[in-house]
């Protein structure tokens, strides 16, 4: 599993890395592309802009993804401590947290191990051999995560120069979200006023019925009946 992290920890620098080259490579080229343009093509314009929207979002998205690889990391990289303090205690070994950072940071765990402490076992040797090589992955994780961080603020800088653009494009995916949700109401509203008109005109086609048959009856009572008055 610990090689599968390193070689996908690897694979997550590399690709980092090659996305930020090629990225800085863009910028430079639209940078060149915006001073040679004239403001005069209408057509060119449009297509630059719309290239430096795609530069920035996708700058703003691996900044993302940079972040959160990296805070997962540093959540690694504690638990690495944390089990590392358990082997010492494993080990009888009384130190302090400050003894302990110090411990981390030169390596010599050995002096832990001494007769002073414990005695020269296969178990003592088995548990310093186990902390180095935490150590050992604690120094990895460390230079990763010092990598990662500086590429994060390299990008973190492009982001903020490009700040108005990815201000625009969230106000216009916030805008196109409110647009979408105030037609689903305006959809809402003409389906019940539909049905609400639908309703009233089944009603005043009923009550136009009705009268119509009132009258109708009315004009045949009236017309027979008087002819009924007169044979008689």
């Amino acid at each position: 599993m610990k090689r599968d992290i390193d070689i996908k920890t690897e694979n997550v620098k590399k690709m980092g890395k090659q996305v930020s080259t090629t990225l800085k490579g863009l910028e430079k080229q639209i940078n060149q592309e915006e001073d040679e343009s004239s403001g005069d093509n209408e057509q060119v314009s449009a297509a630059l802009r719309i290239r430096k929207t795609q530069h920035a979002t996708t700058i703003h998205m691996l900044v993302e993804a940079l972040a959160e690889f990296n805070a997962e990391q540093i959540i690694y990289k504690e638990k690495c401590e944390e089990r590392m303090q358990k082997v010492v205690s494993i080990a009888r070994a009384e130190i302090s947290n400050d003894q302990f950072d110090e411990l981390v940071s030169q390596g010599n765990y050995s002096a832990v191990f001494n007769g002073n402490i414990i005695a020269e076992t296969l178990e003592a040797r088995s548990t310093l051999q186990e902390v180095q090589d935490r150590h050992l992955e604690l120094l990895k994780l460390e230079k990763s995560i010092q990598e990662l961080r500086d590429m994060f603020v390299e990008m973190a800088m492009l982001v903020e120069k490009q700040g108005d653009i990815i201000n625009s494009i969230e106000q216009h995916v916030l805008r196109a979200g409110e647009a979408a949700e105030n037609a689903k109401v305006e959809t809402k509203k003409a389906v019940i006023y539909t049905s609400k008109a639908r309703m009233k005109k089944i009603t005043l086609m009923m009550i136009c019925a009705c009268v119509m048959l009132c009258v109708v009856a009315w004009l045949y009572s009236s017309f027979f009946g008087n002819d009924e008055t007169t044979e008689t």
